[in-house]
């Protein structure tokens, strides 16, 4: 499906341990907020720098998964406006 733009933008502070990462004296990032709709799980492929493991989850779990608030808000704004409702735990009876 089609790249949805939710019009949402959260700008927050860097972390100083993370500020490496970015051009010199940068301080603060602007996430913009998309969705993509996919037909059924595919395989991930993870920058190793970054990530150790992925999982596909229920919407719910996934943003109580989140360490980032920001990420775990976009989640559960776009559940509220699909409508999709919370699953019984069960693996892919929510999308």
């Amino acid at each position: 499906g089609p790249l949805h733009d939710l019009g949402i933008q959260n700008r927050y502070e860097i972390y100083a341990h993370w500020r490496h990462r970015y051009a010199p004296g940068v301080t603060h990032n602007t996430e913009h907020v998309f969705a993509l709709a996919l037909p059924a799980p595919v395989p991930v492929k993870l920058a190793p720098r970054e990530h150790l493991a992925h999982a596909w989850l229920a919407w719910e779990e996934a943003a109580r998964r989140c360490f980032s608030p920001s990420n775990a808000d976009a989640i559960r704004i776009l559940a509220k406006r699909l409508g999709w409702k919370a699953s019984t735990g069960e693996a892919g009876e929510t999308p």
